[in-house]
């Protein structure tokens, strides 16, 4: 085939190489082969294209791409594409080049070559779990799926009715587990909406086991009575329940005759106290606003009712300023208060520091009368007796600990030493892992610190260790809970057969067993399962065989 006509070269008018006289001698007929997008770029063209691209760096003009993207209108990815697939097509073949005249030789397709896996019973409704729970991918939509991966769908009737097979089969399994090995716990408790009927919650906070998800009708002291006695049926020993300021939580202990210490979530009321701020903040802007627009009109034309009150709003707005900003600085005492470890010290800290802090926050609480403060003083004076239960059930295990740490240290300041030193990297640790980076340098040191302390000595290794766990397990907040909602709220309002409380409950089934047995991917349990944390053997990991759907 003729790439170039039989004229003669004509004299270069912008380079001194052969280039544009090339270029010029190049056909005006749109010769370009199917499967290209630009078709404004005929064979001879992009042979071209492909001649000066290649050339080499030292033999090609500067400026040479920026011209033929110029004369071609076409973008510089565009010229190094044509390039990279001329390069390619005229690339030498150690078998030589086959004849063009020669059929094309089909390329054996990898599907062809792949083992043919057989759509069965079993693996369609694995497959079809996997997808909802997982997945969280709805019913019409699994559906979809089927169909393009195994070519054959099944109905939404289908679907639901597997659903409610592996519920049951779920809450079977959930059942007979024996929860002993988790051994005296607190348990953390929390409610999840589905408009509005609740579902309650019980879970371990350390190893994120769920060990009870009710489907309930509603949340009142009797009802949650009753998921404490079938949590205790599971063989969970509950020492303690962590929880926010909900009113029946109190009166359901009394119902299900449970004698377990109750911490109060220190989360909650610093968040609430941090909202009253932004609140009053907000507030206070609001009244300056309208002070300056008095002023303006103050300006212009006197009058002395707008004065007075220009007068009054600007000390509302002052006023409101210096409440809140009292208040900020309370809560930051009150934050203060419900610390486990000291930060700049790392020393543990001792209940009647925290209570003797707590009071004070409290009673400073009180000397604002600004009515939303004093509403949230009320809540908190509420749950003030039961917000540092924490440092409580921490005092006999650090006095242990602290027993068998004096053997290993003689002197009682190497003691106190390496024990500050180990609770604030602690401190320094969780701070990290809770969004602060400004603590990443001081971590590094504290880890430094403690690495040289432990070096070569396993005793002092292992009491370290002991202390960071005893720490880890001190539990404060709900948070585990509210991490199971955040889990389960996107699955749980994506189910469109979740209508009754029957097929509810058989769905929180399924997702607290596949949630118990599912690995997390981040976080300091990546890597592990909840019961593996926990210690409870299932004799498998795969939570669709425990529902009767094994591999093929």
């Amino acid at each position: 085939m003729t790439v170039y006509t039989a004229s003669a070269p004509r004299a270069s008018v912008s380079w001194p190489d052969p280039i544009e006289p090339v270029w010029q001698m190049l056909p005006a007929v749109d010769d370009c082969p199917l499967g290209y997008k630009r078709r404004d770029l005929g064979l001879s063209d992009r042979l071209f294209i492909g001649a000066v691209v290649n050339l080499p760096k030292a033999q090609r003009a500067w400026g040479c791409v920026t011209w033929l993207a110029d004369v071609f209108v076409t973008s510089r990815p565009t010229l190094y594409a044509i390039g990279k697939r001329a390069r390619a097509g005229l690339a030498a073949r150690p078998s030589g080049r086959p004849a063009r005249s020669a059929a094309p030789v089909e390329a054996e397709s990898p599907v062809a070559s792949s083992p043919v896996i057989s759509v069965t019973p079993q693996r369609l409704a694995r497959t079809i779990l996997t997808l909802l729970m997982p997945g969280g991918v709805s019913e019409r939509s699994v559906d979809d799926c089927l169909e393009v991966a195994l070519g054959q769908g099944r109905s939404t009737g289908f679907i639901s009715e597997l659903l409610h097979t592996a519920g049951q089969r779920a809450g079977e399994v959930l059942d007979k587990i024996d929860h002993s090995a988790l051994g005296p716990v607190v348990q953390a408790r929390d409610e999840l909406f589905t408009g509005q009927s609740p579902n309650l919650l019980m879970v371990e906070p350390h190893s994120l086991v769920i060990t009870g998800l009710y489907a309930t009708a509603d949340r009142d002291a009797e009802t949650w009575g009753c998921v404490l006695l079938l949590t205790q049926d599971r063989q969970v020993q509950i020492r303690g329940l962590a929880e926010d300021g909900c009113i029946p939580y109190a009166a359901s202990c009394r119902a299900a005759g449970l004698d377990a210490a109750i911490q109060k979530d220190v989360w909650h009321p610093l968040a609430d106290a941090l909202q009253v701020v932004k609140d009053i903040e907000r507030e206070a802007l609001q009244a300056l606003t309208g002070a300056q627009r008095l002023e303006k009109r103050l300006r212009k034309h006197w009058q002395e009712a707008e004065f007075n009150e220009w007068a009054a709003t600007t000390e509302r707005a002052e006023r409101l300023m210096e409440q809140s900003a009292q208040l900020r600085f309370w809560r930051e005492c009150l934050w203060d208060a419900v610390e486990v470890v000291d930060l700049p010290s790392g020393e543990v800290r001792d209940r009647a520091i925290n209570q003797w802090l707590l009071n004070e926050s409290l009673a400073g609480l009180q000397r604002l009368d600004h009515p939303r403060i004093q509403k949230l003083t009320v809540r908190l004076l509420a749950q003030a007796p039961e917000l540092l239960t924490f440092l409580d059930g921490l005092a006999q295990p650090l006095a242990d600990w602290q027993a068998r740490l004096a053997q290993h240290f003689s002197e009682p300041d190497w003691a106190a030493f390496f024990q500050a030193s180990v609770a604030r990297l602690w401190r320094l640790e969780h701070a990290l892992r809770n969004g602060h980076p400004q603590f990443r340098a001081a971590t590094v040191a504290a880890r430094q610190l403690v690495a040289e302390f432990v070096a070569d000595d396993p005793s002092a290794r292992h009491l370290a260790e002991d202390l960071l766990t005893l720490l880890e397990r001190t539990v404060r907040t709900s948070s585990a809970a509210e991490t199971i909602n955040s889990v389960l709220r996107p699955d749980l309002n994506a189910r469109r057969e979740c209508t009754d409380l029957v097929s509810r409950q058989l769905f929180l089934n399924v997702f607290a067993l596949w949630f118990n047995l599912h690995r997390f991917e981040r976080g300091p349990r990546k890597g592990n399962r909840p019961y593996e944390i926990a210690g409870i053997d299932l004799g498998t990991d795969d939570w669709l065989s425990l529902l009767g759907f094994p591999p093929d």
